[in-house]
């Protein structure tokens, strides 16, 4: 009833000239707001003359709900009102404006305002450590200000602290894994095994590294599935990252037909080498082509180089290549390869 009694005291008190003042500041405030945040985000950048660019700008939409919250907020106080209810408005305008600072500096520490971060503070790191970075500073932003609005609303904090100390210990234990993920993200971050962007091997798995979170690293797989991985999950396990490579290795094992002479293994062993040095796509350094052994069922040889070809499509598409030149060069030598073969002997 104190409600309705406040709601009707006011209504009788105010005549209809002063709900139009109200009402014409709220709608100046309103109006005015967009260009006014323009222009101060214009003053700030003074070479930035794109709108869309400016309205793109972290601070752009909470200045301009600031400009209208402080509209209705000169409104209200335009009006006779209650004591009690002037209270209740004060803090509510103040409440209102800490969670648009906070809302301001979070979206400023967003992925889309990366660029902006690096030049700001000369950072040299690679994005996945920013991103990191920044959530944890999201976070901290959230935190004071859940503590900054409780002390507004005229909670006591030193009780508050204690009881987040009791809490937090009664849940030590059951935050292991969180804290064990969280670790292993920071040594993810800093040893840097992989960034986002690489194409890794885990264990029996593999895919694109996609995001790097505080508790799990996002990879899609080749079958275009989003695999989460809990951060203390990849630290323990065997990893290869694939982008890293330098070089890939290319190693052929052909069997010749037992019956072939030796010469002309000979022969084609070193057609083979000078067909590989006259590729621009082998690592001249390092080929290898050698009798191995001979087996039960022919002659084997190896051919053993690198590529600098590391891109795993392309490398298919040289391997290929490479296959059908080996095998016309064998061809024309007239060298038959051999087969696995069993002779059965049959008793009479």
């Amino acid at each position: 009833m104190t409600f309705l009694n406040d709601l009707l005291n006011i209504i009788t008190t105010n005549t209809a000239s002063d709900y139009i003042t109200a009402l014409v500041i709220i709608l100046i405030f309103t109006v005015i707001g967009p260009m006014l945040s323009t222009c101060i985000i214009k003053l700030f950048r003074i070479k930035e003359k794109r709108i869309t660019r400016i309205k793109r700008n972290a601070f752009y939409k909470p200045l301009k709900s600031f400009i209208a919250i402080l509209g209705v907020y000169i409104a209200l106080h335009s009006l006779i009102l209650p004591a009690h209810w002037v209270t209740i408005i004060n803090k509510s305008y103040r409440i209102s404006v800490i969670l648009l600072i906070a809302y301001a500096f979070s979206n400023f520490f967003s992925s889309h305002n990366y660029e902006s971060i690096k030049k700001l503070v000369n950072f040299t790191g690679n994005d996945a450590l920013l991103g990191f970075i920044t959530k944890f500073i999201k976070i901290v932003i959230y935190v004071i200000t859940g503590f900054i609005i409780i002390n507004e609303l005229g909670y006591n904090l030193n009780g508050l602290v204690a009881g987040v100390g009791i809490f937090s210990a009664a849940i030590a234990l059951a935050a292991q894994d969180l804290a064990k993920n969280i670790i292993a993200g920071c040594s993810i971050i800093i040893d840097k095994p992989f960034v986002i962007g690489d194409y890794v091997g885990l264990d029996a798995m593999s895919g694109t590294v996609e995001d790097i979170t505080f508790r799990s690293t996002r990879i899609r797989n080749p079958e275009n599935q989003v695999i989460s991985i809990p951060n203390s999950k990849i630290s323990e396990a065997t990893l290869i990252n694939h982008t890293q490579m330098k070089k890939r290795r290319f190693l052929l094992e052909l069997t010749l037909e037992l019956d072939t002479e030796l010469p002309r293994v000979l022969s084609l062993l070193e057609k083979i080498k000078i067909l590989l040095l006259n590729n621009n796509n082998v690592l001249h350094d390092n080929i290898k082509t050698y009798f191995k052994t001979v087996s039960s069922n022919g002659i084997d040889i190896v051919i053993d180089f690198y590529t600098d070809i590391v891109d795993y499509l392309n490398y298919l598409q040289f391997k290929q290549e490479m296959n059908y030149e080996i095998l016309d060069l064998i061809q024309k030598e007239n060298i038959g390869l051999a087969y696995n073969s069993q002779t059965l002997y049959i008793k009479k």
